[in-house]
């Protein structure tokens, strides 16, 4: 069904359907009672994302829907669309996760949302008979989340981009709708040779279609929805991240046909922007074109040139001294002992930075630095982070700021804290998981006793592959030799191992 079609407007519910909306958004109807679901529709990350293809004729006939309920996934701008949120009624009621820092929960009492339903992990609500919504949560450190909407025996299991431990995730769903396109700045934000940033764009995207096809195979998916992206960049000054070959952000087009060997028998739904699900009319190839591409830019001119139109005065020295003094006081204890030498450029100029256990004066300019990673972030960016506009995950993810690292080691102290650092109940989080992996669950698999929850993000490692000694994590593919617990690919950080019987690697 196509936007217009019918008698509701755009983007309304039909009685008893799930309609698409773009990227990760749907409105859900059944037994009388209307769900919004992640509803984005305006630039996100400092004006650098947009919804992909133009959805934006949908939002009258959703904001004119009388929805009942709102589920919000997480707070990324491209699932938590403010502008949206502040034109809904205050009276819906929102079903919200039930994270640590409770920073959902907080936003949306601030825009004056009350009634709110807020479920830990697997936990369920029954706004009606019939309907039935249960919370999945990425159990680790990060706030992300999932839901399993049951439409009188009808599993709809919309994982968006949530990374719910692959062992938790429900059996018996009907239709899955999770993301295949990647959106993270990693590698296509790092200064890498040309043919290093080939190989290492592929094996990330090939680490995303592995993951999910272990999604659908462990939920027994009996349909697949592409989406939560990928996004379209309309600032010219991006747009080399359209591309869609080269980076990782591709059409479902490139992993359709290995998709259907991997995984026979499982209907792929390619579905358009206000299409019910019931009857999609699928992809429509003019949105590939650069025709369409150039009209939809000129179209949003005025909301892409906003991000380099706004008034701004450049951060100090001092301002970004105070600033990175406050972010490691709210979180010494997760940084220990950890020291790292950062140095930041913004247009033309540079801060040598000393992270961590003997930092002092973490901004200076004389004493020599030889910095393990160079972020380059534009003083119109930085102002937004210093001021609490943005973060650094929002920030990093705008694709406007550049990285490099030698080595080129993921450091995940660093990304934490710059990620994570304003609420410190994630990374507290992680300092439990440091804690659990010394002390923690384990399993035993191949001869060795190891701890059971991957020490980057929390996977399960009961499901990882092992192959010539080396156990993969299946969510973000680092990889470590049982024998010593060395990680040999993604990081630096260790997995507890200890031989127990006659299959065991020798050391």
């Amino acid at each position: 069904m196509r936007p217009g079609s019918d008698e509701r407007p755009a983007g309304a519910p039909a009685p008893g359907a799930i309609r698409y909306l773009g990227h990760a958004g749907f409105t859900v109807a059944h037994a009388g009672v209307s769900l919004l679901i992640d509803p984005w529709f305006h630039p996100a990350f400092l004006g650098a994302w947009f919804p992909f293809p133009d959805n934006r004729e949908l939002l009258p006939g959703v904001l004119a829907g009388g929805h009942d309920l709102l589920y919000l996934s997480h707070l990324h701008e491209d699932h938590f669309d403010e502008r949206v949120l502040d034109r809904l009624d205050r009276g819906i009621t929102v079903v919200l996760p039930r994270y640590r820092s409770k920073s959902m929960v907080k936003r949306m009492s601030a825009l004056g949302f009350r009634e709110q339903v807020v479920l830990g992990h697997r936990e369920s609500f029954t706004p009606a008979p019939g309907l039935t919504l249960t919370m999945l949560l990425d159990t680790s450190h990060k706030e992300d989340s999932g839901l399993l909407v049951d439409l009188a025996g009808f599993r709809f299991l919309d994982l968006n981009d949530c990374n719910t431990p692959l062992g938790e995730l429900p059996g018996d769903i009907d239709l899955l709708s999770a993301q295949y396109s990647g959106a993270m700045w990693y590698p296509n934000a790092y200064a890498y040779p040309e043919e290093t940033q080939r190989k290492k764009t592929a094996e990330v995207r090939s680490d995303l279609f592995d993951t999910l096809v272990r999604k659908v195979r462990l939920t027994g998916a009996r349909a697949y929805l592409p989406s939560a992206g990928p996004p379209v960049f309309l600032d010219p000054e991006l747009a080399r991240y359209n591309d869609r070959e080269e980076t990782i952000f591709p059409l479902w087009d490139a992993f359709a046909d290995d998709f259907a060997a991997a995984c026979p028998g499982v209907r792929v739904i390619e579905a358009a922007p206000g299409d019910d699900l019931s009857a999609p009319t699928g992809p429509v190839a003019h949105w590939r074109t650069d025709v369409y591409l150039s009209a939809y830019r000129d179209r949003r001119e005025a909301e892409w040139r906003a991000y380099g139109d706004r008034a701004f005065e450049p951060v100090t020295a001092n301002e970004l001294d105070a600033y990175l003094a406050r972010l490691q006081s709210w979180n010494k204890r997760f940084l220990g002992d950890w020291r790292k030498d950062v140095r930041l450029t913004s247009d033309g100029g540079s801060w040598s930075v000393r992270l961590g256990r003997i930092a002092g004066d973490i901004v200076f300019e004389e004493e020599p630095v030889d910095p393990a990673y160079t972020i380059e972030v534009p003083q119109r960016a930085l102002r937004a982070i210093v001021d609490g506009a943005v973060g650094w995950e929002e920030a990093l993810l705008s694709m406007r700021l550049g990285l490099a690292r030698d080595p080129d080691v993921f450091d995940l102290t660093l990304m934490s804290l710059l990620r994570y650092g304003e609420h410190p109940a994630q990374t507290m989080q992680m300092v439990r998981e440091r804690e659990s992996a010394a002390h923690g669950e384990s399993i035993e698999r191949c001869g060795v006793r190891m701890q059971r929850f991957c020490p980057h993000a929390g996977e399960d490692l009961s499901h990882a592959d092992i192959e010539a000694g080396v156990l993969e994590c299946p969510r973000h593919h680092w990889k470590w030799r049982l024998d010593t617990g060395e990680c040999v690919s993604g990081g630096t950080v260790p997995l507890r191992v200890e031989p127990t019987g006659p299959d065991a690697p020798s050391r």
